[in-house]
């Protein structure tokens, strides 16, 4: 009887290790693909204005940019009149890719097509002339047409402060220097039920960015981020998030834009064992269809070295969006 109770209790033990174990294979694709749509979103939002003529975009336009690219709330001079600085933002964006692993898994890879739709808000008020607020919250939903039980919703939410340097001067409006600090907060969910939460981090986080200007329509930049997890669940996914970045923009025409980037980032997770090098290679193309509509395409390519086989990865995605906006 005793050696009976003692094999039950062991089974036991080991089903709860297995079980947790399977949870957090199946979690680790949101996580890692919310940080990967994260950083190319920001990457194509780059490319909508021409610098070499300020006057072909509106200043909704003008003010979009600053916002996606860290830098809020420029006030607009035509000519002795100071236009009302805008300081919101809301923004419905629809995007949809293929990917060749969508479980971001060691093998056997198994791709799919994935959308995501989200909804965003932003206010972005000036405080000095180098230094804005920013407080912005994101839903995101993503569904993939044949691995169903991958499907998540990604919440995200950010307050914090932004300085800059030479705002939106070089081609495609980047500007020369930014730096920021902000908290962020990320919560994914099973889809549509806030209840049932996946994954849960909160981050105190700082960057920079620095730009050169190489001609009249390309520029360069060079990056980097640190964003510290100080609470997060399940203990297993919780993880710092360190990155940098070197990318260009070549702004073709005044609506027409493209941009390339690599990222290299380590994901040290806080309460196990693991540590992560992940490298994003991404190509992409964004065209201002309207003043208040913008459309992408893109390729990338996603490599991951764990020292953890089973969270070894690559994929390769292609995919286009649209982005449908509006600043006052």
């Amino acid at each position: 009887m005793f050696l009976h109770k003692s094999f039950i209790t062991l089974w036991l033990i080991a089903c709860s290790i297995f079980a947790g174990a399977n949870s957090t294979m199946a979690q680790s694709p949101a996580v890692d693909r919310a940080v990967i749509d994260q950083t190319i979103r920001e990457a194509l939002r780059t490319t909508k204005r021409d610098a070499r003529d300020q006057r072909v975009a509106s200043p909704a336009t003008q003010e979009e940019i600053n916002l996606l690219d860290r830098e809020f709330g420029q006030q607009s001079i035509s000519g002795l009149v100071r236009q009302k600085p805008q300081q919101f933002l809301v923004s419905l964006e629809a995007s949809g890719f293929f990917t060749s692993n969508a479980a971001l898994a060691p093998g056997p890879e198994s791709s799919d097509w994935v959308g995501r739709t989200g909804l965003r808000g932003a206010w972005f008020p000036k405080l000095t002339e180098n230094i804005n607020l920013l407080a912005m919250a994101s839903y995101s939903l993503w569904r993939y047409a044949d691995l169903q039980q991958l499907d998540f919703d990604d919440f995200g939410s950010q307050i914090g402060l932004q300085y800059h340097q030479g705002r939106g001067e070089l081609a495609g409006g980047i500007s020369r220097f930014n730096v920021w600090a902000q908290y962020r907060y990320q919560r994914l969910t099973s889809p549509w039920n806030w209840g049932n939460r996946l994954y849960e981090n909160h981050f105190l986080e700082t960057g920079l960015r620095k730009g050169w200007l190489l001609s009249p329509s390309v520029s360069v930049w060079l990056g980097g981020n640190a964003a510290v997890s100080v609470e997060g669940a399940p203990s297993d996914l919780r993880r710092h998030e360190y990155s940098t970045q070197a990318g260009t923009t070549w702004q073709i025409t005044s609506k027409l834009a493209f941009t390339s980037l690599y990222r290299f980032a380590w994901f040290d997770y806080v309460q196990v064992s693991r540590n992560d090098l992940n490298h994003l290679l991404f190509m992409g193309m964004g065209y201002q269809v309207t003043t208040n509509l913008t459309a992408q395409i893109y390729v990338s390519g996603i490599f991951n070295h764990s020292d953890v086989n089973a969270f070894d990865y690559k994929a390769l995605n292609t995919g286009l969006g649209l982005a449908l906006s509006h600043v006052w």
